[in-house]
């Protein structure tokens, strides 16, 4: 686990330590709504909350997929990890949102090409795969072949 802080409001502070594991069960389908509604940014600032009121820093740990998925998404968008963990909040705080089975599992990678003093290429992917239902214990598999 990476411990890390996030900014918040008051309120939502509150909500994310009671109810952070919970609340990150919701990060895949967030994140796709996320990336469906805003473009990759470039030659823009960094976009953080700006919502009125107090805010609070949240000591907070992620696994490192957790960590990585979110920074290589916040980092495309050029919105703050705070940002994309206050949409998740308000996503959770919708019970419909809450109760629906998540349906995608993710999995980022970073792919380092050249990494030196003259250069600096890489690639970080993060691909959403819908998730295979379990198999009927009572249903007997099918060979493609005969085993």
């Amino acid at each position: 686990m990476l411990t890390t802080s996030v900014s918040l409001p008051e309120n939502e502070a509150v909500l994310w330590r009671k109810r952070q594991r919970s609340i990150l069960r919701l990060a895949v389908r967030s994140l796709r709504v996320q990336l469906r509604g805003k473009a990759v940014r470039r030659g823009v600032k960094r976009s953080y909350n700006r919502v009125p009121g107090e805010f609070l820093v949240v000591t907070t740990r992620f696994t490192e997929a957790e960590y990585d998925t979110l920074h290589m998404a916040a980092a495309s968008m050029r919105v703050s990890v705070s940002w994309l963990v206050y949409q998740l909040i308000l996503l959770w705080k919708k019970p419909a949102r809450r109760n629906r089975p998540n349906a995608h599992v993710t999995n980022y990678e970073l792919h380092l090409c050249i990494w030196s003093p003259n250069a600096a290429i890489l690639t970080e992917s993060l691909l959403f795969y819908p998730k295979i239902a379990a198999p009927d214990a009572h249903t007997q598999p099918v060979y493609l072949s005969t085993p």
